[in-house]
C-alpha cells in the first residue's frame, strides 16, 4: 500500500474527482478486486475513505498555507478533488467533528494571530 500512497500523492491523482479504484489498480498493474482487498486488510477502509483521506489532508494543507478567504468552500472542495461540499463536510465531521467552514474560520483566526505575533490559540 505504500506504493499506492506514494503514487497517489506524488501524481496528485486524488485531485481528479472521478479518479477510481479501477484507475489506481491500472496504475499499479493490478486489478480492483486485489486493490480492494489490500485496502480492507492494510488500511482497514473502503476506497472512498482511502481516496478522500488524501483530499482531506490536501484541503487542510491549503487552508493552513494559503490565504483562502477569497474562495468559497465549494471552490476549495472542488479544487481538492471532492465532488461536493457535503462529501468534504462528511469526512471533516467523521475525522475531526467539525465542518470545513469551521475549520477554515479557526485556521484563519490562528493565521491572523501569528501575523500579529499573538501566541494565544483561537477559540
Amino acid at each position: 500500500m505504500l506504493k499506492a500512497d506514494h503514487l497517489i500523492y506524488k501524481k496528485r491523482l486524488f485531485l481528479k474527482q472521478d479518479f477510481s479504484k479501477q484507475d489506481l489498480a491500472a496504475e499499479l498493474g493490478t486489478n480492483r478486486t486485489t486493490l480492494g482487498k489490500a485496502l480492507s486488510t492494510c488500511r482497514r477502509c473502503r476506497w472512498d475513505e482511502y481516496i478522500n483521506s488524501f483530499r482531506l489532508r490536501f484541503f487542510m494543507e491549503e487552508i493552513c498555507t494559503k490565504d483562502t478567504r477569497g474562495h468559497s468552500i465549494v471552490e476549495l472542495a472542488e479544487r481538492c478533488g471532492f465532488g461536493t461540499t457535503n462529501t468534504l463536510n462528511k469526512y471533516m465531521k467523521m475525522k475531526y467533528g467539525i465542518t470545513a467552514a469551521v475549520y477554515r474560520k479557526n485556521m484563519t483566526c490562528n493565521l491572523r494571530k501569528e501575523e500579529r505575533g499573538d501566541k494565544t490559540k483561537a477559540p
